[in-house]
């Protein structure tokens, strides 16, 4: 569906998956200041991957992936549900197993595998949160980690999702504005508890952060970190 926004401007509504492929060719380069600041929580990961293994949800075109490879991940495994985006990832060479997949159905993984399965960026695109937690849930393997990077709630709430402009024509997808509530349920009911969880503001972001990215000012929240651990068994439950 187009929209006009203007006479110059449209506004292009796209499936989730048509839209990856059609954003794929430019995606790495494209000039998103909520990317570059989850590039900085990935370096902040990247210091504890050494001979792990890490499970990717919606991985698009593998920078993630790649980036905790050279930190000395032992195993990497992403999947995405953009052709167009794992085309992208498996262009950056050997190293990565990768496959088309929907995060909100259960994945073709043994169970216990993974010391860290990510999220960046993912789960604004998921209406229903509990089901990808508790298939990360499953896939970790005791002391692993679920890592969720996602839009800030407040800037969720005020709008702000995932675009791109392609020309004149502004190309949309379906997107969801979750809460801190949403966030925290989903994991409970996935058996997931908070290890931690951080706010991360402009200002806390290293190298050269974009100008785009202090749109709202340096102390503006733009991005929350979750660090999700296995709930412990309540008691008389076992396993």
């Amino acid at each position: 569906m187009v929209r006009p926004n203007s006479e110059s401007e449209q506004t292009l509504f796209l499936p989730l998956a048509a839209a990856y492929d059609r954003w794929a060719p430019g995606y790495d380069v494209y000039d998103n200041p909520l990317l570059f600041a989850a590039g900085r929580v990935i370096e902040r990961w990247a210091e504890t991957v050494a001979g792990a293994t890490v499970v990717e949800f919606g991985c698009g075109t593998g920078r993630n992936l790649a980036r905790l490879g050279q930190a000395g991940a032992a195993r990497l495994i992403g999947c995405d549900l953009s052709a167009g985006m794992l085309a992208r990832a498996r262009a950056r060479g050997a190293g990565l197993l990768l496959f088309r997949h929907d995060i909100t159905q259960p994945a073709p993984l043994a169970g216990g595998i993974a010391d860290l399965v990510l999220f960046c960026l993912a789960l604004e695109h998921v209406g229903d949160l509990a089901a990808p937690l508790a298939e990360a849930r499953r896939l970790l393997r005791p002391g692993g980690r679920v890592v969720v990077i996602e839009i800030h709630p407040f800037l969720a709430q005020g709008d702000v999702q995932a675009h791109f402009r392609d020309g004149a024509v502004v190309v949309r997808m379906p997107t969801f504005a979750h809460r801190f509530a949403d966030h925290l349920n989903a994991a409970a009911a996935a058996g997931l508890t908070v290890a931690a969880c951080r706010e991360w503001r402009p200002r806390d972001c290293d190298g050269a952060p974009p100008p785009k990215l202090f749109k709202r000012g340096p102390d503006q929240p733009v991005l929350v970190e979750f660090t999700l651990a296995a709930a412990a068994p309540s008691s008389g439950e076992t396993g």
